[in-house]
């Protein structure tokens, strides 16, 4: 970067930190000295654009936007302010276009489609009072058709409320609009209140019975509530009205799978001859070979295929890997399954790793560009969980690739090499029978663990004050069975006046509550023993009221541990029969605390009581269990990488 160029750079972060400041005059004189050096930066333009409207000075803004706009025609902030300012101008019929291009370009700029919304809304009304009733029943279809992709903006980005109430104004727009009633279904499923989605989904294949996505999303909500049958009947729909629809698709097999690690039912030969019969649908192509890699003199080419580089628990996984890679010895490639970015994304991204957004990519391009990016190892992480992207890997497009974490178990893929795990959470002798892929086990441990950025200070034991023990479980409510409502009700029966505190996001739903509650009192709990919480922001805080937490099973959990053990509480787990029951028995041998770990259902029960008698440890657990768990191999990033690496480099060959 030359002198000049420079000068630039800082005097625009100077700029822009001064209108952000609200010191408009000095904003405004430092737009002015960067264009003096160079007219042609866009940036500058749109700064006296902002300085200009923040004034009142419409006209002066719309000038300086347009020119900002002419330097970078495909910038959507820059349109969109250009297009609000000749709003305020009330050049409506100038705006409207900029508006929808702005969405065209980008379409999770939220703001754009509310103004554009405010416009239609404005037309409408005049249509109405002009008794242009065609006109007027046009723009109420094309609102609808606008409030419903915003919700999806709103989807993609985590923000479910928010997508709610736009597919909500959808329908008020344009009522039996099934395109909105449908993704209202998903949405209200993603939100948790599950009996709602379904009843979306059921009146949107009612409106509209030739509806793909309508029985998709049905079928979505009926496989979260564990009804598995009827879920597939409704993605075979889905898949009879549309071939190839890649999400039913999914859902149909690889999903499906993924719903049977819940289900304590299927014995572990049959779950795996599930997994092997669904990897036998995408055989290795005919005459592949494997491209030698020659690593010699250079790093090796390690991509990562997620769909969790962003909000999710996957996170805590992730970013240690990302943050401590060689990049001396290693060249790493994010290819990232999710629709949009948010604050987590874009701090991933600051790790200085290439990035490739697969989201909008089909299998066979997917493909394509992971063999055209030379990758030598590929490390998919989401196996057939949502967002995963197997069969865009059933071609092998890279040498070598791998499966970690994301899903606990066999992929049953054949393109799949190995499966990254440790002496826990699969032991050997034992977990080999359960793959179809060759287990590399990572020394002290299969991952390490970044706590939250800001967590609560671990608070004294709540049975102090209470004079109770609170059980808890943040876990996943679909992870809540019968076997787990019978073992933790007996808990209860011999803890008296215990109490157990469930939080989950499945919990808005009412209809999932009250399912909770008639199994509990069918083992002889009343209601009263039973805290019932729906998933908030500070979910940590849950923990200050916790005692001793619970792990379920056969699926247990895993962020979900870690963050209970981070804010002092411990945790008892049962050592499953397969890897997804037994990721918290890994994270307790690496943090030192293997006593917590029962060995079958009778142990469990005793394990959870002794530690509600022993009030006095249960307090001196929760003050050094934070520090003991920062020192462990679970908290040892660094460590923990370069073990990676040594196997990466091994299986390179």
């Amino acid at each position: 970067m030359n002198d000049s160029m420079q000068t630039v750079r800082l005097l625009g972060e100077s700029a822009e930190a001064a209108l952000a400041a609200g010191n408009i005059g000095e904003a405004e004189g430092l737009f002015r000295k960067i264009i003096g050096l160079d007219p042609r930066q866009a940036a500058a333009h749109a700064g006296l654009g902002a300085v200009a409207g923040l004034r009142g000075e419409h006209r002066l803004g719309a000038e300086s936007l347009a020119k900002a706009c002419e330097l970078e025609s495909s910038n959507p902030m820059f349109l969109h302010n250009y297009a609000e300012s000749l709003r305020q101008l009330g050049r409506n019929g100038e705006a409207e276009p900029l508006f929808r291009k702005v969405i065209s370009i980008d379409p999770h700029f939220i703001p754009s489609y509310d103004s554009l919304i405010s416009l239609l809304q404005l037309n409408r009304l005049q249509a109405e009072q002009q008794k242009q009733l065609s006109y007027g029943d046009m723009l109420s279809r094309e609102l609808a058709i606008l409030s419903s992709n915003q919700g999806n903006a709103w989807l993609d980005i985590g923000e479910l409320p928010k997508a709610t109430a736009a597919y909500r104004r959808a329908l008020e727009f344009f009522p039996g609009y099934v395109t909105a009633l449908s993704n209202l279904a998903n949405a209200l499923r993603s939100e948790g209140r599950i009996c709602e989605g379904e009843d979306a989904g059921r009146q949107a294949v009612a409106i509209d019975p030739s509806f793909a996505p309508a029985w998709n999303n049905l079928g979505n909500a009926l496989a979260e509530e564990g009804r598995l049958d009827e879920a597939t009947r409704c993605f075979d729909r889905a898949l009879a009205l549309r071939p190839g629809f890649p999400e039913a698709r999914h859902n149909r097999g690889s999903g499906l799978l993924m719903n049977y690690i819940y289900d304590h039912e299927i014995a572990e030969e049959e779950l795996f001859d599930m997994h092997r019969r669904w990897g036998e649908s995408y055989p290795l192509p005919e005459g592949w070979k494997r491209r030698p890699i020659e690593a010699a003199g250079r790093p090796l080419r390690i991509g990562y295929l997620s769909p969790d580089f962003r909000m999710h628990a996957m996170l805590h996984f992730l970013e240690p890997i990302l943050a401590h890679h060689d990049p001396a010895q290693f060249e790493v490639v994010c290819y990232a399954e999710c629709p949009a970015q948010d604050e987590h994304s874009r701090r991933l991204m600051t790790y200085s790793h290439s990035w490739v957004r697969t989201h909008e990519l089909d299998d066979a391009a997917l493909a394509a560009k992971i063999e055209s990016d030379r990758i030598d190892l590929l490390v998919d992480c989401a196996g057939h969980t949502r967002g995963g992207r197997l069969e865009a890997l059933a071609g092998k497009p890279a040498p070598v690739m791998l499966s970690w974490m994301g899903y606990l178990g066999t992929t049953g893929l054949p393109a799949m090499d190995f499966r990254l795990t440790d002496i826990w959470a699969d032991p050997p002798g034992i977990a080999e029978g359960q793959h179809t892929e060759r287990l590399l086990r990572i020394p002290e441990g299969m991952m390490a663990y970044r706590p939250h950025s800001s967590c609560p200070e671990v608070g004294a034991l709540p049975a102090a004050s209470t004079g109770a023990i609170t059980f808890a479980s943040l876990n996943n409510i679909r992870k809540m069975n019968a076997q787990v409502v019978e073992l933790w009700s007996g808990i209860l029966k011999a803890v008296p006046g215990s109490r157990l505190l469930l939080q989950s996001g499945h919990l808005a739903d009412a209809g999932t509550r009250g399912r909770l509650t008639g199994l509990f009192e069918a083992f002889g709990i009343r209601p009263d023993r039973i805290e019932m919480r729906k998933s908030s922001a500070d979910f940590l805080q849950t923990y200050l009221e916790a005692d001793i937490a619970l792990d379920p099973m056969p699926y247990g959990g895993g962020a979900t541990t870690c963050d209970a053990l981070w804010m002092g509480v411990p945790v008892v787990t049962l050592s499953g029969s397969r890897p997804a029951g037994r990721l918290s028995t890994s994270i307790l041998h690496q943090i030192g605390h293997p006593e917590w770990i029962a060995s079958n259902l009778g142990k469990y029960v005793e394990l959870a009581c002794a530690l509600a008698a022993e009030r006095d440890r249960l307090a001196l657990i929760r003050k050094g269990l934070r520090e003991t768990m920062r020192s462990s191999s679970l908290c040892d990033e660094a460590g923990f990488v370069r073990r990676l690496e040594k196997i990466y480099r091994e299986v390179a060959g």
